[in-house]
């Protein structure tokens, strides 16, 4: 079974990433905090999590990617999905 999480990305600034777009995730373990990257260019960290929990988000490791589904300007936000393999939390 494959579930989907999502998670909102606060932007360091506007950034212009297209939907669509691959995003990698990876965890500064001094901060813990994940970092969002979309072309080896980090431009915001995960704010939180719309679709999933706290458990989910940590048994995908500290490396993983995702898709951007949309981006609010007005906000600095980006809705990125990601998809974790196996059983449902």
């Amino acid at each position: 079974m494959v579930k989907k999480l999502k998670l909102f990305v606060l932007m360091a600034g506007r950034y212009d990433i297209a939907k669509g777009a691959k995003i990698h995730f990876r965890l500064d373990q001094e901060k813990n905090l994940y970092i969002a990257s979309c072309d080896q260019k980090d431009f915001g960290i995960v704010k939180y999590l719309k679709d999933g929990n706290k458990k989910e988000l940590q048994m995908l490791g500290t490396d993983f990617d995702g898709v951007i589904l949309r981006t609010d300007f007005n906000q600095y936000l980006a809705e990125v999905t990601v998809k974790r393999e196996g059983k449902a939390a």
